[in-house]
């Protein structure tokens, strides 16, 4: 639901998603199994190559929506980034 406004306490409650073809069991169901992959994910086919320039894809998200503080957080980025695709690339 797209909103202009956040909620306020004055706003009515939510409604419900459940409807009668999916009772609230049902969608009980899906949460113990959301994390669970099926038997297809093996055959989903993953190609992963290393990436030659991690800070050009980090700057293609654009300007940075946090308060710019002491902490050079495109440079954490940049090493997080770097740091797991290498770890992926060992997995392989």
């Amino acid at each position: 639901m797209n909103r202009e406004r956040p909620l306020t306490e004055t706003d009515p409650p939510p409604v419900s998603t459940a409807t009668a073809e999916e009772p609230v069991d049902r969608l009980e169901d899906d949460l113990e199994r959301f994390w669970r992959a099926g038997e297809e994910l093996d055959e989903v086919e993953i190609l992963i190559e290393p990436s030659e320039t991690p800070l050009e894809l980090l700057e293609q998200l654009g300007t940075s929506p946090f308060e710019r503080g002491s902490f050079p957080l495109i440079g954490f980025l940049v090493t997080t980034y770097d740091k797991v695709s290498r770890d992926a690339l060992d997995r392989r």
